[in-house]
């Protein structure tokens, strides 16, 4: 084993006592810090340049609730603001925190890591970046059959297709390599929404584009095709019948490959993926996008049809995550409202107006995710929706989440717009992303400040301004995620494969053990940002996952404007 074994109390005692945004501050956006101390009174700091000037006196600010719930740990709050431009760190009688810059373009390069990081979870082609170079994973993808045996008639009673399928293409999900429809249609349409962010005719727009159409190509593949069982819906998942070695290549898997039943959920966010991709790519590409929408439609109409085929929970006892999910409600919700922003068609708008979900509140502060899609259909058409007839309610509602966001952050001494009372969640990081992407949409549709600094201060949680002084980000930081769980990037378990890359996000702190996976006894009983091992064996917090790289995408090109 080549990574060090750490209990949380190593990780706390090697870090600093102030933690800041390890890779740096915008210019005139907020630029705070914590730091870990038992002292009551304020405590005196400096802002010190590379070359020893000190460049900013200032107090701390003594949080007022000891310990501070989320971190266990007793804290001040720093306000760096007003620097220029530069190289800095701070200083304290007894303490020095790590370097950081602030410069304009601080967040650039992490936009196009986060972005590269797809190139290499692609199935089906070869990558060749230096140091990752290796031949395409899963050819065998082109042909693979449903599932059949005792196993899949329990788990899909009625279910019977014996035919052989293309779903080749796509990007694995996370540290294993499975590919799942609603994981995998969700981290699409979170690259998409990329290109609102991009000021027009931004050379950065293709590369995105790029990445989501093999994406989109592939979902593609994943709907039934006409006369067969179940035409039109999407099948749910694709992966092996028992989970793949750890670590080891894709193109050297030896699992035996199938495909799960569909579901009505895959075939929504099927539509809605394929309808959002119609509306990006038709001005460049009227052909795909008419071939998007087609997609979209049947899909939508086959979900119609089929409105109660539920994915089930198999505890990921057959080679691969459930995505399971008991609610369709949300999901018809995020289609209608794809569907009508790219056709403007009146049956869509009915169908968005009808539903319940519409006249609901879709935003929680615990983030959404793939099992919870309102807010995705709500952002998209606050932004996008502007002939809605009840447009000025729904961006009031997403105006109304912002704000509470607002609120949730500003009692918060680390920054990030997320603290759930019951427990931070597997990829709390990944939520936390989800909601500074409500913050940053907020923006976009009122034009508030306040907003876009909430975001500025939310990325600093991730880059190392938290309890355990980490930035989650592999490259990003002095102290930064180096030993995802992951397969291809196994460099810890096999020194012959690669690391984890620049610009991979671990999932992060997690406070609530799953009943289907190992908990680690290290982190029992610890306050939720302690949650988190940066161990290749960690896999409840630290797996890696496209999920939560497509909203680091979104909110680092946000930063970068």
């Amino acid at each position: 084993m080549s990574w060090p074994r750490w209990s949380v109390e190593d990780v706390l005692a090697q870090r600093p006592a102030v933690r800041v945004n390890q890779r740096g501050y915008v210019p005139g956006r907020p630029m705070g810090a914590t730091l870990v101390s038992d002292a009551i009174d304020p405590v005196p700091f400096q802002v010190v340049r590379d070359d020893g000037l000190v460049a900013l006196d200032g107090t701390s600010q003594p949080w007022p609730v000891r310990p501070e719930p989320t971190s266990g740990l007793p804290v001040h709050v720093l306000d760096l603001a007003g620097l220029p431009e530069g190289t800095f760190h701070v200083r304290t009688t007894d303490h020095v925190s790590h370097p950081f810059r602030v410069n304009a373009r601080v967040h650039a390069d992490l936009g196009a890591d986060a972005l590269r990081f797809f190139s290499l979870m692609r199935s089906g082609a070869p990558v060749d970046v230096p140091g990752y170079a290796r031949p395409a994973g899963h050819p065998g993808d082109v042909a693979v059959p449903t599932w059949t045996g005792p196993d899949a008639e329990r788990l899909y009673p009625g279910w019977h297709d014996d035919g052989t399928y293309d779903v080749s293409g796509g990007w694995y999900d996370a540290g294993d390599y499975g590919k799942y429809t609603t994981s995998g249609a969700l981290a699409a349409w979170q690259l998409l929404g990329t290109l609102d962010v991009l000021p027009p005719d931004d050379p950065r727009a293709d590369a995105v584009l790029a990445e989501c159409r093999w994406q989109l190509d592939w979902l593609l593949r994943m709907q039934v095709p006409p006369g067969r069982p179940l035409a039109g819906l999407a099948f749910h998942r694709v992966h092996g019948t028992t989970w793949s070695p750890l670590p080891g290549w894709p193109h050297l898997d030896p699992t035996e490959r199938v495909l799960h039943r569909p579901s009505t959920i895959a075939a929504l966010h099927l539509a809605a993926v394929a309808a959002a991709g119609a509306r990006h790519v038709r001005p460049t590409d009227p052909a795909y996008a008419a071939r998007l929408l087609a997609a979209a439609r049947s899909a939508y109409d086959a979900a119609r049809r089929h409105p109660d085929l539920l994915p089930p929970d198999d505890h990921a006892q057959h080679g691969g995550g459930p995505y399971d999910d008991g609610d369709v409600g949300d999901d018809f919700y995020w289609a209608a409202a794809e569907l009508w922003l790219a056709t403007g068609e009146r049956v869509y708008e009915e169908h968005v107006l009808d539903c319940s979900e519409h006249a609901a509140d879709p935003f929680d502060a615990a983030g959404f995710d793939f099992h919870r899609v309102s807010a995705p259909a709500r952002l998209d058409l606050a932004l996008h929706g502007g002939r809605l007839e009840d447009h000025a309610r729904v961006v009031g509602s997403l105006r109304r989440a912002a704000d509470r966001l607002l609120d949730l952050q500003s009692r918060q001494p680390w920054g990030q717009p997320y603290a759930p009372a019951d427990g931070w969640g597997w990829g709390s990081n990944g939520r936390i992303l989800n909601n500074l992407v409500v913050l940053g949409v907020a923006h976009l549709v009122t034009g508030s400040t306040a907003y876009r600094d909430a975001v500025a201060s939310g990325m600093d949680y991730l880059l190392g301004r938290n309890a355990l002084g980490q930035s989650y980000v592999t490259g990003y930081g002095t102290d930064h995620s180096h030993h995802q769980r992951t397969r291809q990037f196994g460099h810890d378990l096999d020194p012959a494969m690669p690391p984890p890359p620049p610009g991979a996000l671990a999932g992060g702190a997690n406070s609530v053990p799953a009943p289907d996976f190992p908990y680690d006894p290290r982190l029992v009983g610890l306050a939720p940002q302690l949650c988190y091992l940066d161990e290749p064996t960690s896999e409840v917090t630290n797996d890696v996952c496209i999920r939560w790289n497509a909203p680091l995408v979104w909110v680092a090109t946000f930063l970068d404007r």
